[in-house]
């Protein structure tokens, strides 16, 4: 297999890893993995301002990329490559398919998909903490996410031959839009294990703050403690923005708010907690890559049934419903006995050497593309 992988640099590498770039890094990984010869192509934000109008006007749909800025670039590189396989990083390179069809006729275009557009949007349109779901901002929603749908069962129909995805919810979108197969790569699980020395009653989270499904949660969370419980846990937050982070210290006495940290930093705070909390109350894009930050640490962890979405869990034990009520109450019921943290953490254990690895999903990239 003679691979080509197209991706935007930013989606790769940055000061502080996000979700984006440690899920662009494990694909290139796999890739890399299953390939006899891989080659690479960058591309970036179109810029030209005429396609500026149209992202701010929704004249359209999935136009951060302009494949006829690359195209010149692009064929250059297939002549010298000769490709038998190009790998899409991110449905928001979807643009890119058709060109490449047209380049490689009989070569197979298979998209890493990191989730879709419409995957996020949906609940910012319909859902009761949505950021647009009212007025003007609803009808201008509305119109977007139509598009955006109609643009991601356009490309799979037409020019896509298999999309990679990270969880079973995601393979059904897929068939759903279109896809002609699907494949699906749960979240590997490196093991990485912190010097762990909780501090008694001490949980924390960390995120991108005001990323809708982020900022519900928490906000969920902290009037649930503040309403029925008393105010024994203090919950570490890491994250930006600053000012969401702030203000949700000023609100509630037990949260502590820490700001950005690096990665050795944020180590190094992880460490002294006695869960790491993955509150998802319903299915967004792609899969949490803070859950498999916690386990790779072996930190114990409690999550949610959309937010345990992409990885091969092996107990129920640290699991709840996708409900803020039913989340609080597990959280202070592992907490009232240290020995409950305990078995988390030798459950953690298990799901690091049960999860698949880089190999076994490289394999299966190979076996599901038919590769010789």
């Amino acid at each position: 297999m003679r691979s080509l992988f197209i991706f935007d640099s930013l989606d790769m590498n940055a000061k502080i890893l996000g979700g984006v770039q440690l899920c662009s890094q494990e694909f290139l990984k796999l890739v890399e993995a299953a390939s006899d010869s891989i080659d690479y192509f960058e591309v970036s934000v179109c810029r030209q301002l005429s396609w500026r109008i149209r992202r701010k006007f929704h004249f359209g749909s999935y136009l951060l990329y302009n494949s006829e800025e690359s195209k010149k670039e692009l064929i250059q590189k297939i002549q010298q490559t000769q490709p038998t396989h190009v790998f899409i990083n991110k449905s928001e390179l979807i643009r890119f398919t058709q060109l490449i069809r047209e380049l490689l006729p009989n070569a197979q275009i298979i998209l890493m998909s990191h989730g879709n557009q419409s995957g996020d949007d949906l609940y910012e349109l319909a859902g009761e903490e949505g950021a647009r779901n009212e007025k003007i901002s609803k009808l201008s929603a509305t119109w977007q996410i139509g598009q955006d749908l109609v643009t991601e069962s356009w490309y799979r129909h037409r020019y896509i031959d298999c999309v990679c995805v990270m969880s079973d919810e995601e393979a059904v979108l897929e068939r759903w839009l279109g896809a002609k197969k699907t494949i699906v790569l749960y979240r590997t699980v490196s093991s990485d294990e912190l010097l762990w020395q909780p501090v008694p009653d001490r949980v924390g989270f960390v995120g991108t703050l005001n990323h809708t499904p982020n900022r519900v949660a928490l906000e969920k969370l902290c009037e649930e403690i503040a309403n029925h419980y008393p105010l024994s846990i203090e919950l570490r937050v890491v994250g930006q923005p600053v000012d969401f982070g702030q203000s949700l210290a000023s609100r509630y006495s037990f949260v502590s708010y820490l700001g950005a940290l690096s990665e050795d930093d944020l180590k190094r705070e992880v460490a002294t907690w006695n869960l790491f909390l993955n509150p998802i109350f319903w299915l967004s894009r792609g899969a949490s890559m803070k859950l498999g930050k916690a386990i790779s640490w072996g930190i114990p962890f409690i999550t949610t049934s959309s937010g345990k979405r992409g990885y091969k869990l092996t107990t129920n034990f640290l699991t709840t419903h996708d409900d803020a009520q039913v989340f609080v109450a597990r959280m202070l019921e592992l907490m009232s006995d240290h020995q409950n943290i305990i078995e988390a953490k030798k459950m953690v254990r298990d799901i690091q050497l049960s999860s698949p690895t880089s190999d076994s999903l490289a394999s299966l990239i190979s076996s599901s593309l038919n590769v010789q």
